[in-house]
């Protein structure tokens, strides 16, 4: 029993793993870039360094970016920081100051 128990629960677990590679590969996010001056949509493996990517309510950033224009623009940070709330964002430079440290954040 406790064989035949085992084999049922290994090939549950190869089903679902299967199942769910199969659910990421549907799931593919795919973002709107200025590339040579067009607007394409590209999968977010092929963004590249020098596309101004274009983000709209619900979208998923999809690399570390700076932002160009923006208005009233909120992130989640939850998976990377654990903040609970939305982070608001900002286009304005923050300029570092004789023997600051150099940060990436606002």
């Amino acid at each position: 029993i406790v064989l035949i128990n085992a084999g049922i629960a290994a090939w549950t677990e190869h089903k679902a793993g299967d199942a769910l590679e199969a659910l990421s590969q549907m799931t593919q996010a795919s973002i709107y870039v200025l590339r040579d001056g067009h607007e394409i949509k590209v999968d977010v493996p092929y963004v590249v360094r020098g596309d101004v990517v274009i983000l709209g309510t619900g979208d998923v950033v999809p690399a570390d970016m700076r932002l160009i224009e923006a208005d009233d623009v909120k992130v989640s940070e939850m998976a990377l920081t654990g903040e609970p709330d939305d982070v608001a964002k900002t286009s304005k430079l923050k300029f570092k100051k004789p023997g600051e440290p150099e940060k990436l954040t606002p």
